[in-house]
């Protein structure tokens, strides 16, 4: 062996391969103590690249998943004042049943106003509609400007559901509304005309609620709810296009005119009777036997459609449940995959920072015992 002062060689070597130890174990005390194998770019390019790529899909998967959650939630609710809609129907079927029924009494003292003595109905109520009539007639009155008051009322997070807003499709719906004569001359009851705008006509004014239920802006990635309107003008359409032929009443033949003959009444009275709660929408007439049956079986195709908007949401609440499902098994995998790629693996990177530990501890001994080598120089001197 050479003997060398001025460049110990050895000593070299073992300082190097100190260096690469001590980056090695503070490489793996960081994996260690922040869990991740990728701490940046310089650890694994490539990897970092697709790890990234995945935390982004998993975000929007996540929040998609939270986006179908809301969307639930809101048929929940709407579904839940559709409810409160459907047992005031079936009251107003049960009142017009009552008001169809013989035993009620017909007039005030008992007799048939007709001629001269006839009065002009206002808003399909008339003196001759009797007193237990007319109290069945208020509760239906009150209960349509309720069913409108929910209409108008009902949200979730300040977004309108029953009112229309929600509602891309076009509908027919009740423009106007006339009032019930009698002819006091011929005693013969003109119904109301009511004007109704077919839905080929109207003009759809809302808009469907779109969900973000997928990672991606495509169509397949949305899902549209769209909800009608429960407003009376919307909802007792199909009332007032049900009856359109002529129906004996007691006091005279109802004219059965092009237009005429419909159960569906304006909600706003006018003249003496004063203005009603609900002076926007439509309520039904159940005044007089006749009437009252024919509100009794039409209101029943009314109760039918609320059935089938109620069975179209929850259709789709059943389907968001599946796309919750299948957006947190996806977000699920994905995060393994991620965590393949990230994550630190403990226990081995335990054991190379044991390794690295020992190796470094090992370095310093030689490294030690290198820098001794050349004091042999001094026996030659003496």
């Amino acid at each position: 062996m050479s003997m060398i002062v001025r460049t110990n060689t050895m000593a070299l070597n073992a300082n190097n391969a100190l260096n690469k130890n001590n980056s090695t174990v503070a490489g793996n005390l960081e994996k260690l103590s922040t869990g991740f194998k990728i701490n940046r770019a310089a650890d694994d390019a490539s990897g970092l690249a697709i790890s990234e790529k995945m935390k982004a899909q998993i975000k929007a998967l996540d929040t998609a998943s939270k986006n179908a959650q809301d969307g639930a939630s809101l048929i929940k609710t709407a579904e839940g004042y559709m409810g409160e809609v459907h047992d005031m129907l079936n009251r107003i079927v049960e009142l017009a049943e009552k008001s169809a029924n013989g035993t009620y009494e017909t007039v005030d003292g008992g007799t048939t106003e007709k001629g001269a003595n006839a009065e002009t109905y206002s808003s399909g109520t008339a003196k001759n509609a009797g007193v237990d009539r007319q109290a069945l007639q208020d509760e239906v009155n009150q209960l349509c400007a309720e069913i409108d008051r929910i209409a108008e009322t009902a949200n979730f997070n300040e977004l309108k559901l029953l009112n229309g807003d929600m509602d891309s499709e076009k509908r027919a719906s009740i423009t106007s509304v006339g009032n019930d004569s009698v002819n006091t001359t011929t005693g013969v009851i003109t119904k109301a005309t009511v004007n109704v705008q077919a839905a080929a006509d109207a003009t759809a004014t809302g808009s469907a609620l779109t969900l973000q239920i997928g990672e991606t802006s495509s169509a397949s990635d949305k899902l549209s709810i769209n909800i009608r309107s429960f407003k009376t003008e919307s909802l007792f359409t199909s009332v007032a296009q049900y009856s359109k032929t002529g129906v004996t009443k007691e006091a005279g033949v109802v004219a059965a005119g092009s237009g005429e003959v419909s159960l569906v009444q304006s909600n706003a009275k006018t003249g003496s009777k004063g203005v009603s709660e609900n002076a926007k929408g439509v309520t039904l007439n159940i005044s007089n036997q006749q009437a009252a049956s024919v509100v009794a079986e039409a209101v029943r195709s009314t109760i039918n459609d609320v059935s089938s908007q109620r069975a179209s949401l929850g259709a789709l609440e059943n389907r968001l449940d599946y796309t919750m499902n299948n957006l947190n098994t996806a977000s699920e995998n994905i995060t393994d995959a991620n965590s393949r790629i990230r994550d630190t693996d403990m226990a081995k990177t335990m054991m190379q920072y044991t390794q690295g530990n020992t190796l470094t501890q090992a370095a310093q001994a030689m490294l030690a015992q290198a820098n001794q080598a050349p004091s042999s120089v001094l026996q030659l001197l003496q």
